[in-house]
This record gives structure tokens, sequence and C-alpha cells, in this order.
């Protein structure tokens, strides 16, 4: 079972990084998700406390995070795009938003759940 999902992980990280015409939708982003998770984990080694005041909303970055670090990457891969190169898979709205999504879940189950792995 570990080797299944161990080969898994592995795949889905070598198919976030690939053109957008040579990955697969789902390995890439469970490669965007794993990745931005191990940042999140990494972040919090570096800062290990909040970086913004406590919100009377809680889990707001939990979506505007994502959507606008989509849009951005969105952006990039369009100014790729109109270069005549092709677009790193990464550089798309599916894949910003998931990347930023695993980061600000990863921060956030830390700072509002008081959650400590370490």
């Amino acid at each position: 079972m570990f080797e299944l999902v161990a080969a898994y992980g592995w795949e889905s990280l070598k198919d976030s990084v690939r053109l957008e015409r040579e990955s697969t939708a789902v390995l890439a982003g469970t490669g965007h998700l794993l990745l931005r998770v191990c940042v999140g984990i990494l972040s919090l080694l570096i800062v290990p406390r909040r970086l913004a005041p406590h919100s009377p909303l809680p889990g707001l970055s939990l979506v505007l995070s994502p959507i606008g670090t989509g849009i951005t990457t969105h952006w990039i891969g369009e100014f790729w795009h109109e270069r005549g190169r092709d677009r790193p898979v990464l550089f798309t709205f599916r894949a910003g938003a998931i990347f930023a999504f695993g980061m600000a879940l990863v921060r956030f189950v830390y700072g509002e759940l008081e959650w400590r792995p370490f």
C-alpha cells in the first residue's frame, strides 16, 4: 500500500511541473496540493506565528488566496502563450488556486485550530 501511495505521489509531483499539454489534470492537481502543503509546513518552521491579526471571518484566506493566486498564474500563463511558448501546467488558474489553497489550509489549521504538529 505504501508503495502505491508513494508512486502516485511521485508521479503527481512530476506531472505538476510538466507542460500543460503533456500533463494529466488529476495528477498535476494532486502534485500542486502536495507541493504547497510541504511549502506551508516549511513556512511554519520559518514564521511560526500568524501573519495577520484574527479576522471576524475565519477561513477567509481559504477563499481569497486561491482566487487571487489563480488569477495571477492564469495571467502569467497567458503571457507565455501570447509569446508562442508552451504554457507550464503551473501557469493555469486551476493550478494556482490549488497551490494557494494548500498553503492557506496548512496555515489555517495551524493558526485557527491551533494544531501543533511539532
